[in-house]
């Protein structure tokens, strides 16, 4: 019977600006025999980190009176996971699993419209009010099993999860807003799966081959009354319910192949390919192939294509779910007749796409590891809000839905590096550096952005262990220039501050580890040591990149036992 092992975990994290909202955070696992064939684990967490003061971006409110644009909200979690298992015989393994979670937020002020808040919005953030609150209850069976022919995986799970949140507007000025203090609705999503797969080695040939076959069978259930409380204003729109729910599913079949050979002592190739079936999007294929190649004993080229997927969320394809804008919203090319804008969701919506490929080389040589990767993702057929619309209704509202419209690429490079200092192989210290660079990440059909992200990110860390029981690391992390888009999202050509860069900028930190016996370590240490402050400067696109705040100094310490 194995023997009772566990920890318990105590963090803080305590910013210098008291404005900005500190955490504490208290974990624990445990695992462990309960019979010769059975064993057990357990864990669970209480966090909370406040929210951000609403006057910590005072300095970028609209006017004297309005709010200033919020930054983190923060959050009550609650969570504990346990499982059984059950070692039925040497190769049979059953495992049951259950877990439990209760997540708040704590409301810091955002809104998606009204630049200016509101009285209650400004209440609701200044009393840390949880606005939010979801729980999450999930559950699984699984059996693995080693066989003389191979190996087998059979699971099924299931998931609920419970939001329960105070309503927010749905049109106009309060659009993405609470609008009061005492309407709250529930959505309750559900996920119920099936899966299987079985791993053979084979040989075919004169060659070694290890193949997988697998399956899913899932669905997915969404029920929101409030998502489809919008009404039509007195005008009827051609093809929506008299009477709407906010029910929707989705019923989804997945079949895969995949087969891992051994061509050369050197050259490794795999190839597969998965085939989806939705009940409401039809067939999707998507193969895929990837190759390693040792080039020489500390060379290696890997090479890779893949075609991939996304299915339309449940909210985009539910023909009864609609959003209303009463005219600031309408596309630029056209503007609201009095009546105002209304998109519906589609069901003859067609999944996203996008097929990725990666070349890449690879160098190990005591101690040193470098790595250089080029990757391109071409997207075609996402999902966006169209801008034109497909017809009016009665009242002369513009009438638009969600569509595959346009093609996009994500193209960039990535970069690790580690290099020993000290001990041939860095053991006392090493450089360890990874870089990302985005050469395209664009929407074909507009030029824009998909997101705003840094043109480059550089993470440097050096790692000194000063003694057995001590080690320190400083950490340095570059931003490149971040550009936000040169189109309002109604279509319109942004102009003045909507089209602020935030300029690149540096954080450093420093931190350290000590083991003070076998049972007990901590850790310590300052993140953003020179206090290097960003700020979100509007709700909105307004000012342009400058979307986020960039937190200052803090101080954090965890100490974990162990037995």
């Amino acid at each position: 019977m194995q023997k009772l092992h566990g920890s318990v975990t105590l963090f803080t994290n305590q910013p210098e600006d008291s404005l900005e909202g500190s955490s504490e955070r208290a974990g624990f696992n445990l695992s462990g025999g309960l019979t010769d064939e059975l064993s057990f684990r357990l864990y669970g967490n209480l966090n909370k980190t406040d929210a951000d003061d609403p006057r910590l971006n005072a300095n970028f409110a609209t006017s004297d009176t309005a709010m200033a644009p919020a930054y983190r909200e923060g959050v009550r979690n609650k969570d504990v996971n346990g499982l059984v298992r059950w070692d039925a015989s040497k190769h049979q393994v059953f495992e049951f699993e259950a877990g439990f979670s209760r997540q708040g937020n704590i409301y810091a002020g955002d809104r998606a419209v009204n630049s200016n808040g509101s009285d209650l919005m400004d209440e609701l953030a200044n009393n840390g009010v949880e606005t939010n609150i979801m729980y999450r209850q999930s559950a699984s069976i699984a059996h693995r099993g080693s066989w003389d022919w191979g190996d087998t995986n059979l699971s099924f799970s299931y998931e609920n999860t419970r939001n329960h949140r105070l309503n927010e507007g749905l049109a106009g000025g309060g659009e993405g807003s609470i609008t009061s203090d005492s309407e709250w609705s529930t959505s309750t999503y559900e996920t119920y799966e099936l899966a299987g797969s079985a791993s053979v080695p084979f040989k075919l040939l004169g060659l070694a081959h290890n193949g997988t076959l697998g399956f899913e069978v899932g669905q997915d259930k969404l029920d929101d009354p409030h998502s489809v409380s919008q009404g039509t204003m007195g005008g009827a729109i051609d093809g929506l319910s008299d009477v709407r729910n906010g029910k929707s599913d989705s019923k989804y079949q997945a079949l895969y192949a995949e087969d891992n050979i051994e061509l050369t002592r050197a050259w490794m190739l795999t190839a597969g390919v998965r085939m989806d079936h939705y009940d409401k999007f039809g067939n999707n294929f998507s193969p895929y192939v990837s190759s390693s190649y040792e080039l020489t004993q500390d060379l290696t080229l890997r090479v890779g294509i893949a075609k991939a997927f996304k299915a339309p969320n449940l909210y985009q394809a539910n023909p009864d779910y609609l959003y209303y804008t009463r005219g600031n919203g309408c596309p630029n090319q056209f503007p609201s007749q009095g009546a105002g804008c209304y998109i519906l969701g589609n069901d003859d919506l067609d999944p996203e796409t996008s097929v990725n490929k990666e070349v890449g080389l690879q160098y190990q040589h005591t101690g040193w590891n470098a790595s250089l990767t080029y990757f391109r993702n071409d997207y075609d057929g996402k999902i966006v809000s169209g801008l034109v619309p497909y017809g009016e209704n009665d009242n002369g509202a513009y009438l638009l839905q969600w569509v595959n419209a346009d093609k996009a690429i994500v193209e960039g490079f990535e970069g690790n590096l580690k290099v020993p200092l000290i001990g041939e192989y860095g053991e006392v210290l090493n450089w360890n550096t990874n870089i990302t660079y985005m050469d395209k990440n664009r929407n074909e059909t507009t030029n824009q952005p998909l997101s705003v992200i840094p043109r480059y990110t550089i993470n440097s860390m050096l790692d000194w262990q000063v003694i057995d029981d001590l080690s320190l690391s400083f950490t340095w992390t570059r931003y490149g220039t971040q550009r936000p888009q040169t189109l309002t999202l109604t279509g319109a050509d942004a102009a003045g501050d909507e089209l602020r860069e935030r300029e690149p900028y540096s954080l450093l930190s420093l931190g350290a580890n000590y083991h003070f016996n076998d049972a007990l370590r901590f850790s310590l240490g300052v993140t953003n040591l020179t206090d290097r402050r960003l700020f979100r400067e509007a709700t909105n696109s307004a000012a342009g990149a400058n979307t986020y705040n960039e937190p200052g100094r803090a101080y954090y310490l965890s100490a974990t036992y162990s037995f």
